[in-house]
């Protein structure tokens, strides 16, 4: 009885404590993957103009910033420049696109052209969204009547970056695996610069899914 007091006189005169609440935590090894999932719903077909389409640029020597205007990229995805028109009023220049990524982080990326340009420039990096598109200054002269044309590529933006291309387990289209795995592209700490080039027809309808191991160097 004796013992029992003690013990309760000690417990009373122990400092109060908040309630114990337990927290876990993911043990990463250092040779230790993880395999990721990613679904990619309707991706439209890939457009020279479904993002922004025969717009006239810049008028004069001066550089050229627009922030509306345009439409966004349907998924993160790589983009195309074309100038169109009259292409001899092109000049040797870059068309900077200003945007983020599937984190949302801010990226840039340019586009160069040189005189009298008439084909695409294709981007690398995968685009969420598009907040402003840049003419920089003598993107265009003599008569100044060259048209823009931008679009989604075929090139999709993965959530997660990756350490190598082969790291791609499968990819699968409305369910059904692909037998020919999509040609990948990754970048160690750029989110931006991995992406899915997938062998199967993209038509607006059709859901792909990408199965592949990150290296936990890119997450939220």
């Amino acid at each position: 009885m004796k013992a029992f007091l003690i013990l309760a006189l000690a417990a009373l005169t122990l400092p109060a404590h908040a309630a114990i609440k337990p927290t876990y935590f993911d043990i990463k090894p250092v040779t230790q993957k993880m395999v990721e999932y990613q679904l990619f719903t309707n991706l439209t077909v890939a457009s020279t103009t479904a993002v922004l389409n025969a717009y006239e640029g810049p008028t004069s020597a001066s550089a050229l910033s627009i922030t509306s205007g345009f439409s966004q990229p349907d998924q993160p995805r790589n983009l195309s420049i074309t100038p169109g028109a009259t292409t001899s009023a092109v000049a040797a220049c870059t068309v900077t696109v200003s945007g983020t990524d599937y984190l949302n982080n801010s990226i840039s990326e340019a586009f160069a052209f040189l005189n009298n340009a008439s084909t695409a420039t294709v981007g690398a990096k995968a685009f969420k969204t598009i907040t402003s598109i840049a003419w920089a200054a003598s993107c265009e002269d003599g008569s100044f009547n060259a048209n823009w044309f931008i679009g989604p590529g075929e090139k999709i933006g993965v959530k997660r970056c990756m350490d190598k291309a082969g790291h791609i387990l499968f990819s699968t289209i409305d369910g059904a695996k692909e037998g020919t795995a999509p040609t990948m592209v990754v970048d160690v700490d750029e989110v931006s610069k991995n992406t899915a080039d997938f062998n199967g027809t993209m038509d607006g309808v059709s859901d792909f899914e990408l199965f592949f191991m990150q290296n936990f160097r890119c997450v939220r």
